[in-house]
């Protein structure tokens, strides 16, 4: 009885560490968590991993994100809602998709739309794509988007917008 109480809280243990590290880097991973019926305690963690990269390569912060908004080669994206934007602001050079529409807008939209619509050349899938959004939760999710249309240079600007207000000042 009570090797299988030590041996349950083991699994639940192995459980949040995985996670805590893919809801920490949620563009390389997705948690898929299920409860197998024949024991009711049991609880099974899988993870499917979408890219090579590490998941430091896909984090990236303000001087990194800084330097890219200098750069002709890299596509920043915001993917806060546009009353957002208004009221916050954004950071130089990024183009807003907001989150819902950033599937469509790398997968279907005609690349004469994507220019007519947000004022450049659409991404090409080995372009470097630089997310982020508020706090970087939303932006994690667009980033996993595009890893699974194919975009395998998707980064994470992981502090986003709060991180940039607060540092380019």
């Amino acid at each position: 009885m009570y090797s299988k109480v030590i041996r349950n809280i083991t699994l639940l243990s192995k459980f949040k560490v995985v996670s805590q590290y893919a809801n920490n880097y949620p563009a390389c991973s997705s948690s898929l968590i299920s409860t197998i019926n024949t024991s009711p305690q049991l609880v099974v963690a899988a993870r499917r991993q979408y890219s090579n990269s590490t998941p430091e390569e896909m984090i990236v912060d303000f001087d990194y994100v800084k330097k890219a908004s200098a750069a002709k080669n890299k596509v920043i994206i915001d993917v806060r809602e546009p009353d957002e934007i208004k009221e916050h602001g954004k950071i130089p050079n990024s183009i807003n998709i907001p989150l819902g529409d950033v599937s469509s807008a790398l997968s279907t939209l005609p690349d004469e739309e994507f220019e007519k619509l947000y004022g450049t050349k659409k991404p090409t899938e080995d372009a470097e794509i630089i997310f982020y959004c508020m706090i970087g939760k939303r932006s994690g999710m667009a980033q996993q988007n595009a890893i699974s249309l194919g975009f395998q240079n998707a980064r994470n600007y992981l502090g986003s917008w709060t991180d940039w207000a607060r540092k380019s000042n």
